[in-house]
């Protein structure tokens, strides 16, 4: 058997011919790894071809995840704008209602604690303790957005961009376990959950809206009918100054005993002008003993308002009065401790917190 392979070299001009003998194993060698290298330039050509597109489309998913994330949290500026102006909306709602008789609540809980009442009142009366007023009841904008990652429809929402994501990155399967392997890979699914969390919390506060304006809307019907019931309501604050004691239980300054303040005192210089908060008629305007100069208007439909203290009354019995009218000018008369407007506000003879009332 053969056992070397000779390899001849013929010169062009020379003379002569050449000859070289190669083993025939080592010619196999010499061939086997010429072919083993082109091979592998092939394979590493072919990579460094992937790593240079690769490369170029993460630049492009860099960019648009950064252009993503902005967007996102100018979403959630709009939100968190949009919910503030539906919280005002609620407010001012709910004291429509309140005003219009569309809803029957609790008005002889106070709407405002009295930050003045000493820590040892708050101790013996514990029902203080316990009030839940109106306008800090449930089913308002930021009560529905509250707890939206442990909703089965958030969870769902976040299912469904994780699948989307996943079918742009072709892992339809498997990629629950492998979208943690890569950083950039789980930097793409990251954007799921906020993707997630801002369409739940839109479809919220859309959903809110809707129910709102029908609230709105029916409250608008209602108070067609009852135009001059809003023209006989105290909406307005009937004094400018600081409210120094709020309506509730507090101790006495003549008697230092627990005693239900059954009105608002208004802090404001002698001479400081009294108007009339809604239209209505004077029963009584001249003093009473511990309230010095006293006015009292029936706004009819069962609700009346009292003005104490005044130095002066510029009204006199039976006079008819409109909203914004001077009716007496605040005073240091009768019982006082110093210059400021006792105001309460009686609904069928019984006292309510006034703030129940007060749009302005």
């Amino acid at each position: 058997m053969d056992r070397y392979f000779t390899v001849m070299v013929v010169p062009e001009r020379e003379k002569g011919v050449k000859s070289f003998r190669i083993p025939k194993l080592a010619f196999h060698a010499i061939v086997f790894l010429c072919v083993l290298a082109i091979f592998a330039l092939g394979i590493l050509s072919y990579d460094y071809w992937k790593i240079l597109r690769q490369v170029h489309q993460n630049k492009h998913l860099t960019l648009e995840n950064r252009q993503l994330k902005e967007q996102i949290q100018l979403f959630q500026m709009k939100i968190n704008t949009l919910t503030s102006d539906i919280e005002r909306i609620e407010v001012f709602e709910k004291k429509l209602r309140v005003i219009s008789g569309f809803e029957k609540i609790d008005q002889t809980n106070p709407v405002i604690k009295d930050e003045t009442t000493p820590e040892a009142l708050k101790k013996t009366d514990k029902n203080t303790e316990k009030i839940q007023t109106f306008f800090n009841g449930h089913d308002t904008i930021r009560d529905k957005l509250k707890d939206e990652k442990k909703n089965d429809k958030y969870v769902e929402l976040k299912d469904l961009y994780e699948q989307k994501i996943a079918t742009n990155f072709g892992l339809q399967t498997g990629y629950n376990f492998t979208k943690e392997w890569s950083a950039l890979t789980k930097q793409s699914f990251a954007l799921a959950e906020n993707f997630a969390d801002f369409d739940y919390k839109f479809n919220i506060i859309k959903g809110h809206v809707k129910e709102l304006e029908l609230s709105v809307h029916d409250l608008d019907q209602f108070l067609l009918d009852r135009q001059s019931f809003l023209r006989s309501t105290p909406t307005l604050l009937p004094a400018r100054g600081w409210v120094t004691s709020y309506y509730g239980p507090r101790i006495s300054p003549y008697s230092n005993r627990l005693k239900m303040h059954e009105g608002l005192d208004i802090g404001a210089t002698i001479g400081t002008p009294i108007l009339s908060p809604a239209d209505g008629t004077i029963t009584f305007s001249g003093q009473k003993a511990g309230f010095g100069y006293f006015v009292q208007i029936d706004h009819g439909y069962g609700i009346e308002s009292v003005y104490a203290h005044n130095s002066s009354n510029h009204v006199r019995k039976g006079d008819i009065v409109s909203r914004g009218q001077l009716i007496a000018k605040v005073g240091n008369t009768g019982n006082s401790t110093g210059p400021h407007l006792h105001y309460e506000i009686r609904v069928n003879g019984t006292p309510v917190d006034p703030f129940y009332y007060i749009l302005d």
